[in-house]
């Protein structure tokens, strides 16, 4: 469980939340990397409390037409032909779901993935020494894809620049190529997961987007809710016809709700109807500009910038006090991710550049206040 400070959240719209003080904080995390249209759209609130009054959740003998239509969303956005999807709550059940696929698809017991990944919190895609579903490719090491029986791995689990272990790290495209080239050759499904990376977050629809790659499966959650929970395992039409030949069950109450995938539908519409993701990468851009030239009047003090659309990092070299940074930020208002002395930087594709301005700025302030910490 994550424990969070003592403040009492009351209200949160578009880049900005409000404790119970009235005090206001620039999001730059969209809570947990979901609103990337903005908490509270708009949009968002006409459509829910319409749909409430219609159905919500109606169980396994109906269908839905919001489901149909955002399947048919997904495939174009995927560029998976005559494929189809399910929809379920949370990133971690969809990949784990996916993950299942692939087993039964294969008759194999393991997955493949990047070591930086972060899959899910539980399940075939957990991070845990008790684990022994996975095997893990070291992050763009190509001697180390050498090492990889692929004859025993179901499928390559692509995730394209997680923000949870290694803080937005991106996989060159030759070593993904190496990777997704092997795995196909020997009948491994590519799995694509796109929780973190896809709606838009990296400046295309999809991570995987960036690399000469066709997935087989893409999952998606977080921004396809924009914070309400809901999530889509897009298969194409290879791993559906199997399916439909050989039919797996999947027990799980909310599949295919009309409230959530009528939500998943809309956030689509806004960001293509807005053109949040050309924003996106506008933004994005500016964001980048502006740390990298906060790197430049601290080389001492910064090792590094990373950025991909509007999903951004900046590392601290070791010996720099980042906790003193991180504590300061928040209490200026200014909701960060910090890990492993690396702030991290997913805002909605609704900011504004001078909210942008006004973090550098405080960056600015406390990097020159900043102060070695001790390292024994």
């Amino acid at each position: 469980m994550y424990n969070p400070t003592t403040k009492m959240l009351i209200k949160s719209k578009d880049c900005y939340q409000y404790d119970s003080d009235g005090k206001e904080y620039i999001d730059f995390e969209s809570g947990v990397w979901c609103a990337n249209i903005g908490h509270s759209n708009d949009r968002l609130i006409e459509l829910i409390g319409e749909q409430i009054k219609k159905s919500i959740h109606h169980g396994y003998k109906f269908r839905n037409q919001f489901s149909e239509d955002l399947s048919e969303r997904l495939n174009t956005l995927t560029g998976i032909t005559n494929g189809a999807s399910v929809f379920i709550s949370s990133g971690s059940e969809a990949v784990n779901l996916s993950v299942s696929l692939s087993f039964h698809y294969t008759g194999r017991k393991k997955i493949l993935k990047i070591n930086n990944s972060y899959l899910s919190a539980f399940g075939f895609g957990q991070n845990s020494p008790n684990n022994d579903s996975i095997v893990n490719v070291q992050f763009n090491d190509i001697d180390s894809i050498n090492t990889i029986d692929f004859k025993e791995i179901s499928a390559f689990v692509l995730e394209t620049g997680g923000a949870s272990i290694d803080m937005v790290q991106f996989p060159e495209k030759n070593f993904i190529s190496k990777i997704v080239d092997m795995a196909t050759k020997n009948d491994c499904l590519i799995i694509a997961d796109e929780v973190t990376t896809g709606i838009g977050r990296t400046g295309k629809w999809f991570g995987f987007q960036h690399y000469d790659i066709k997935p087989d499966i893409v999952v998606t959650g977080k921004g396809l809710g924009n914070g309400y929970p809901v999530s889509a395992v897009t298969a194409n039409s290879k791993v559906t016809d199997y399916f439909n030949k050989n039919p797996f069950r999947y027990a799980q109450s909310h599949q295919n709700d009309p409230l959530g995938c009528a939500i998943g539908l809309e956030v689509l519409n806004i960001i293509e109807e807005e053109k949040l993701i050309d924003k996106c990468i506008e933004t994005g851009e500016y964001f980048n500009l502006k740390l990298i030239q906060l790197a430049e009047k601290y080389p001492e003090k910064i090792k590094e910038i990373r950025a991909r659309g509007l999903i951004l990092a900046l590392e601290l070299k070791k010996d720099i006090d980042g906790d003193f940074i991180h504590t300061h930020l928040f209490g200026h208002g200014f909701v960060t991710g910090f890990k492993s002395n690396t702030f991290r930087f997913l805002p909605p594709f609704t900011i504004k550049q001078s909210d942008i301005d006004k973090l550098v700025t405080k960056l600015d302030d406390l990097l020159i206040s900043s102060k070695s910490k001790k390292i024994f």
